[in-house]
């Protein structure tokens, strides 16, 4: 008598036993789905660091593809790109933020420079503006130590707020670029006009 008691009804005992079956086809669904994502995201990754390694894509477009593959709701997905690509995601997202973010592959930011703003890096020659509270140009100058000669400039008086860098192959092609913006914005700040 107590087994009838604890027995669920044969009508409940049946759909539930086919409910469950359904279940669990779902699941086996899910975990065949879950392979297929794994691989096809293992797959992308081997693509993107194979590239890479050969040079078909630069330290910026490396920089897009972590952030995509970061934008993906996956687990694992972080460790993967390490494992795969080789080259630390959280690397590249700390290089993401010292790649140009402005027109041309310029840098722009405001002054002072936060701390986690990109900006050229120390070594790089760019050829930078200065603007005024009124985004004037105030300044002209190039330098390849960007972040101490804009607290250089800050230290000697300069009043800016706002800033532009453009990279330069060289020191000569910084040089004529300073010339030419020189030329161009005719700043206020600078002692003359042009070299």
């Amino acid at each position: 008598m107590q087994n009838d008691r604890h027995s669920l009804p044969a009508d409940l005992q049946e759909s539930l036993a086919g409910t469950l079956q359904h279940i669990r086809l779902i699941q086996e669904k899910e975990a065949r789905l879950a392979e297929a994502r794994h691989g096809a995201l293992e797959q992308a990754l081997h693509r993107i660091g194979t590239d890479y390694r050969t040079g078909r894509l630069t330290q910026h477009q490396l920089c897009t593809a972590v952030a995509e593959i970061n934008s993906l709701s996956m687990p694992g997905r972080m460790k993967a790109w390490d494992r795969i690509v080789g080259i630390s995601w959280k690397r590249l997202t700390h290089l993401a933020r010292q790649l140009p973010n402005g027109p041309a592959g310029s840098w722009v930011g405001e002054y002072p420079i936060p701390l986690d703003a990109p900006r050229p890096i120390y070594g790089v020659p760019v050829v930078y503006v200065l603007f005024d509270d009124a985004n004037e140009p105030c300044y002209v100058g190039s330098t390849d130590k960007f972040s101490p000669r804009m607290t250089f400039h800050e230290k000697s008086g300069k009043r800016f707020v706002r800033w532009q860098a453009h990279p330069c192959d060289d020191r000569e092609h910084a040089y004529q670029l300073e010339d030419r913006l020189l030329k161009r914005h005719k700043p206020y700040l600078n002692r003359k006009a042009s070299r």
